[in-house]
């Protein structure tokens, strides 16, 4: 019976100590002064809670065209590829959610693609989201087969693409966010492939 009383005894002080210790700290963070906690070798006056710094001035990616490859398939159609690099010029992380992009030759549009998805909604798939750290650079590809019409023929889509330029126009979608603020939104690109 004695061990049962001094048991319910340290229980009842713990469970005071926890609830005073909620109580204390929680008026002080409601504060927001660190400094009043009362933790003596603790120097709360000069620590950042968030990286403030990495959104100040936020610049949008930079998009490039890495390289183009076409070749004919069969005498309806040629295969096509894209590779895109994506370089992050802020210190803090950027979320590209898509490039929407036409490839033109002559001024005849060869292909149009996308890469990721718009989001819809507040709540999105996060599947199709392409995170680039701050000063890296992402590559994406896409792939598509083309059908050649009368007005698309195999000249346009030349195996041999540096004989030939093209111009790769679209928009991509980014945001950047950092603490509670969030900034981007939609950007127009347009590119000459190869570089003149």
């Amino acid at each position: 019976m004695g061990k049962r009383i001094v048991l319910s005894v340290i229980l009842i002080a713990a469970i005071s100590i926890i609830v005073f210790l909620a109580i204390f700290l929680s008026r002080n963070f409601q504060s927001n002064d660190f400094t009043k906690i009362g933790l003596s070798n603790l120097n709360f006056s000069s620590i950042k809670i968030f990286n403030q710094d990495a959104i100040k001035e936020p610049k949008p990616p930079e998009l490039s065209i890495k390289n183009i490859s076409a070749g004919i398939g069969n005498d309806r159609t040629a295969n096509f590829s894209i590779i895109f690099d994506v370089f992050n010029p802020n210190k803090g992380t950027v979320i590209l959610e898509s490039i929407s992009y036409n490839v033109y030759s002559n001024s005849t549009r060869i292909v149009s693609g996308d890469i990721g998805q718009r989001p819809e909604g507040f709540v999105d798939s996060q599947d199709s989201i392409f995170p680039v750290i701050g000063n890296g650079t992402l590559i994406l590809k896409d792939k598509k087969i083309i059908e050649l019409t009368k007005n698309l023929n195999a000249s346009q889509i030349d195996t041999n693409l540096d004989s030939i330029r093209l111009l790769v126009n679209g928009s991509y979608l980014y945001k950047q966010t950092g603490s509670f603020q969030s900034t981007g939104g939609e950007r127009e690109f347009s590119i000459i492939y190869p570089h003149p």
